[in-house]
């Protein structure tokens, strides 16, 4: 009888852990994990495709890439798959050791028109993908904070808060969420406006 209750207890313990937002320590271990991530995968794609400390020349980034494996028409958007990629994979591998359970690489999301809930989808029209949410544990519905990857082509360091980013950017923060949206790029790890 009194290891039935003590399991029980540790079972509700468990859950009282497992069931829950991260905290502002852990919530700051997940960006120094993404900061790190992009600016790693960053240098690596640039290094093995460009050399060591090298990069992709500003006026090259328009062009079309000149490699076998084309992933996109021109060279900023291929950059930009290939670092993504990188990141996540550094990403996925940290953050599974720390909170396995409170994190999501690109999920799809949408409002739903009437409750105005946030849903998981496979619905293109209407729907977003951020890179990386940080939910409750195990619900990637319920939003803290939501980060999108940025890297620039070439030796670019210009301000990454195009029009068209702040524009994307309040539409993630239309899912809702504890923090507001955040870019994470090498040049200046996670950054709000």
């Amino acid at each position: 009888m009194l290891g039935r209750v003590a399991q029980a207890v540790e079972a509700l313990q468990g859950l009282i852990t497992v069931s829950k937002f991260l905290d502002e320590a852990q919530k700051s271990t997940v960006e120094d994990i993404l900061r790190d991530c992009v600016r790693e995968a960053n240098t690596k794609v640039d290094d093995e495709l460009f050399g060591k400390g090298r990069s992709l020349p500003d006026s090259e980034c328009g062009k079309e890439p000149t490699v076998r494996d084309k992933r996109a028409p021109t060279w900023r958007r291929h950059l930009g798959m290939l670092k993504h990629a990188a990141a996540f994979d550094c990403i996925q591998r940290q953050l599974a050791e720390k909170f396995p359970d409170n994190f999501s690489i690109e999920p799809r999301l949408r409002k739903d028109e009437f409750t105005q809930d946030v849903l998981l989808t496979d619905r293109w029209t209407g729907s977003l993908r951020p890179d990386i949410v940080v939910h409750f544990t195990r619900n990637a519905t319920r939003i803290q904070c939501i980060y999108d990857l940025k890297f620039p082509c070439g030796y670019e360091v210009g301000n990454p808060w195009s029009v068209d980013v702040v524009r994307q950017m309040r539409s993630y923060g239309e899912l809702g969420g504890q923090c507001q949206p955040a870019l994470v790029t090498p040049q200046f790890g996670v950054d709000r406006q």
